[in-house]
């Protein structure tokens, strides 16, 4: 996420001072965490609070929960090669970037 977010959260710390600026890089990392359900309560509480407030963190999840959603649907029962997987993962990190 750029310095240009459109989270209410970093409008609101600008305003306010005293209000914390959320950490992004955290934010993705419990969001991955909710999309693998390895979320604590802690870490779920987070991560609803800043979904509600922050448009390019709900964009990010939506996708992420959708491509999810494909996956199963569309591979479950299949056995794919290790290099396949390894060639998925890495045009995904790429497209990420």
């Amino acid at each position: 996420m750029s310095d240009n977010s459109t989270d209410s959260y970093d409008q609101e710390s600008s305003l306010n001072p005293d209000l914390p600026k959320p950490n992004h890089n955290e934010c993705l990392r419990i969001l991955h965490l909710v999309l693998d359900g390895e979320a604590n309560d802690e870490e779920t509480a987070i991560f609803k609070a800043h979904l509600k407030n922050c448009m390019p963190y709900y964009e990010i999840y939506s996708v992420d929960e959708a491509i999810r959603e494909m996956l199963k649907k569309n591979c479950k029962n299949k056995q794919l090669s290790p290099e396949i997987k390894e060639e998925i993962k890495s045009r995904i990190f790429k497209a990420a970037e």
